[in-house]
Parts: structure tokens; sequence; C-alpha cells
């Protein structure tokens, strides 16, 4: 009699799912087990934070429930590390005569290298993986000497040109027919977040209500709304993929359903949000090409001689959104309190750290693997070496946000800016991204930076690798 085990990980959903959906395809007498497995000590060395690891627990309880509902149990397993992984799965595979194991490719140096070792400890038994992370398997989108790219929009033009050659649709699942259970029980992974994370999905149907009405409400205006902070116009559905509620083949589904025409057909307000959905696919098709990134390296190896200041109190000004710069400060106090941040925002904290205060990007990067609901190796390094101008299609070095003008651009009436300071309501609407040049309110502090001078001065240090 067959045995599969179905190894869930950022994966955590019943409907399409690519390894569940073959796990289940049999209409032979089958034994099927699912497992989920925690890396404690990995995760805590990779920075994984309480609220990522908080929401894996929402989402875990759910999964648990919909497997039941199929007959199947789902053990989740405390453990320390991947190599931890590799020897619980291979003694379970042995003592449980399993005879398959589906999984969900990951991308990370790290989890590739467990998955190789699975493999190899498992002669025996009938591995499969598939893709279920992306949208385009990493190797499927190269140069033509067969090089990944590292610059995106090259990379975009060959993505579009071979999507619909290579992509599947979204999986169903069949021969489920099977009695349902009782959920399984388990110590929790993690009982308490550093957020309040009510307003991240934690089922299926919610993630999906949520996409529906994104792309049925909001998908018509999002090229014009999505550098807005101050108003809902992107599709706050980051979290829901990075953990695997929802996949990217949903998202495109949903979206070439309700406009009736295929993406490459989609008027351009539409295609940015497929666009953003390409930028995913690449920073994960980069950890591939680019082993280097998942080991806390630059991109570019000559700005690894760059003299960060990586001044204390001004990196716990930054975490702590007390900068005196109003735009950067309601991302920092976004990110603490709801462990999200505007995209557009992101960009704008990275730089401020990165160049105004000439910070290791690598301290960013670990703050927001703290606190970030959504964090993701991929997405979360690309954004921080671009602002930080040290990786691929990276921003250039003298391209440095000024943090006053961008949010006089994009949060024009400070909505965004004293949601997250009240103690700025007080200053007129036009002072509010400048405080300083009006009466500076006793509770927020004045610029801890001068960013005209403190610019040059990133500058003039990148300047310095060139000699």
């Amino acid at each position: 009699m067959q045995h599969r085990l179905i190894w869930f990980r950022d994966d955590l959903r019943v409907n399409d799912n690519a390894a569940l959906s073959a796990a289940l395809d049999c209409q032979c007498d089958v034994a099927i087990s699912a497992v989920f497995l925690s890396a404690d000590s990995d995760w805590k060395d990779f920075h994984y934070g309480r609220n990522r690891l908080y929401y894996t627990e929402q989402l875990l309880r759910n999964l648990s429930e919909q497997l039941a509902a199929l007959g199947i149990v789902l053990e989740v397993v405390r453990l320390d590390s991947y190599q931890a992984q590799v020897t619980w799965v291979a003694g379970y595979c042995e003592s449980r005569s399993v005879t398959d194991l589906f999984l969900n490719q990951e991308y990370q140096w790290n989890e590739r290298i467990r998955d190789h070792q699975i493999v190899e400890r498992l002669p025996d038994v009938t591995v499969h993986t598939y893709v279920d992370r992306v949208l385009m398997q990493p190797g499927t989108v190269l140069t033509g000497d067969n090089r990944y790219y590292s610059v995106f929009s090259p990379f975009k033009r060959r993505w579009l040109s071979i999507y619909q050659e290579h992509a599947t649709g979204v999986f169903d699942f069949a021969g489920h027919s099977r009695e349902s259970i009782k959920p399984s029980a388990w110590d929790p992974i993690c009982d308490q977040p550093d957020s309040d994370l009510s307003l991240f999905p934690t089922t299926e149907s919610d993630a999906r209500a949520l996409l529906d009405e994104f792309v049925t409400q909001r998908l018509t205006n999002y090229e014009a709304n999505r550098n807005n902070p101050s108003v809902l116009g992107t599709s706050r559905l980051s979290g829901a993929l990075a953990r695997g509620l929802l996949s990217p083949r949903q998202c495109v589904q949903a979206a070439e359903v309700t406009l009736n025409r295929p993406i490459t057909e989609f008027p351009s307000h539409a295609f940015s949000w497929i666009n953003e959905l390409i930028w995913r696919d690449f920073y994960q098709h980069l950890l591939v090409g680019f082993p280097d990134l998942s080991k806390n390296k630059a991109f570019r190896p000559e700005t690894e001689r760059l003299r960060w200041r990586n001044n204390p109190l001004d990196i716990e000004a930054w975490k702590n959104g007390r900068t005196g710069i109003p735009i950067v400060d309601a991302g920092m106090r976004e990110l603490a309190t709801t462990g999200w941040m505007h995209n557009r925002v992101r960009m704008i904290v990275a730089q401020f750290l990165t160049k105004n205060l000439l910070c290791d990007w690598r301290i960013g990067e670990a703050h927001f693997m703290k606190y970030l609901v959504d964090s993701d190796l991929g997405s979360n390094n690309g954004g921080w070496q671009w602002s930080a101008s040290t990786g691929t299609d990276a921003a250039p070095y003298f391209r440095v946000f000024n943090p006053v003008s961008q949010g006089e651009t994009h949060d024009p009436d400070a909505e965004y800016v004293t949601r997250f300071i009240p103690e700025l309501a007080s200053v007129p609407i036009k002072k509010r991204h400048s405080p300083w040049s009006a009466t500076l309110p006793d509770r927020y502090p004045a610029p801890i930076v001068d960013l005209k001078s403190s610019r040059q001065r990133a500058i003039d240090a990148f300047k310095e690798l060139k000699s």
C-alpha cells in the first residue's frame, strides 16, 4: 500500500496547492499524511519575528481543520534547524514506510541544500517537487546565453514572451472523498505577536474575498493610488502570498476573469499590479541564480567596502520612529503597530537609513524581517539592496530620495503621517512633512540629520569606491 507524505512550508492552503493536488490525485487505496516542521534556531538566526510566526500559527490552525475535513491529519513538529528537519523526515519515512514525498519548491540557499539532502537520504522514496511559490519556475527565464537576468526590465520582457508557454493554471484536487477526522493539536509555534495583525486574513475564504474585492473594486485605480499610503490603494495581499494562504496563480486568474482577457492584454492601470507579481518572481529567480543573496552578501561585491557609519543612536531613532522626519517615522510606526508597511514608504525609510544615515542595509533588512508579516528573503533583500544601491537592478547611488518631497508628493494632505504621528495634528497641513519649519510640537523630535549634507555624504562614500 502506498503511503504519501505532504510536507507543507510557506504554502499553507488547500486550494490551488500544487503538491497537495498531486498527492490527492489518486483513486487507489493510499495512506496520506501531512506535516509542517519548524526550524526554531535557524529561523531566529534568519531574524524571523513573532509577527511572522504568529501569523503562520494562525494559518496552520485553519489548514489543520481543512485537511481534517479531507481525512488528513496535519502534524506540526517543533524542530531546531533545517538539519533536524532532514533527520526527522528521513526517520519518519523509514518508520512509516512512506513511498512518496510531496513538496513545493523553495528557493533560498539553505532550503535548497536541505531539500537536496532529503533526496539523497531517501533513495527508496519518490520525492515529487512542484512549482507553487512563483508563476514561472527559476531557470525558465534566462538570457540568450542561458544566464540569470540581473536587471528587471529585460527579465520582464523575456518573462512575458514565454509566460503562456510555461505557465500553469490553478490546480484542482481530485480523489479526496475521505471520511473527515478530528484535527490534531500541538504546542504553538508562537502564542503572541508583537503587533496588531487583525487586518490580515487568516482563512482561505477571507483571503479569496479580499482578492475578489480588490480585482473588482480597486484594480482599475491601482496605478493611480498605489503610491499613496493614506488610501487603500494596494491589494494588501502580500502577507497571504508570502505565507501561501493565496497563490500567485489565483491572483492572475482572478484578475483575468474580472477583465475577461489574458494579462498580456491588460490595460496599463491593471498591468501595474501584474508587474508587481513579476517583480516577486524576479526576486525568487535571483535567489537561485545568485546564491550569495541568501548569504548576507551584497550583490555588488565592491560595495562591501563602503564605510557605513552605523551610529547606534541613529539606528535606534530610526527603528522607533523618532528621526524627526515625519514620513520616515510614520512608516516605522506603521510597521511596529501593524506588522506591515506601505511599499512606497518602505523605499523611503530604506533610503533614509542607508543613504542619509549611512547605515548598512543588513540592519534594516533584519529589522523588517523581525516585524513584517510578509517577510520574505527574496523581496525583502531585493528591496533593501535596491534602496542601498548595492544590489541587482539597484537605484543609482546618486539618486537619493528626499523624504520631505516624497511625503509631500505621495501623502499631500499628510493623512498618513498624522494617522501614525498624532502629535503632528496641531501643525498646519502644509508644514506637516517639515514640521521644523513651523512650531515643532513638544512631543516630536527635531531631525536627527540634515537631509542635504547627509545626501552628499552618501554620494561621496560611494564615489570613494571608484578610487
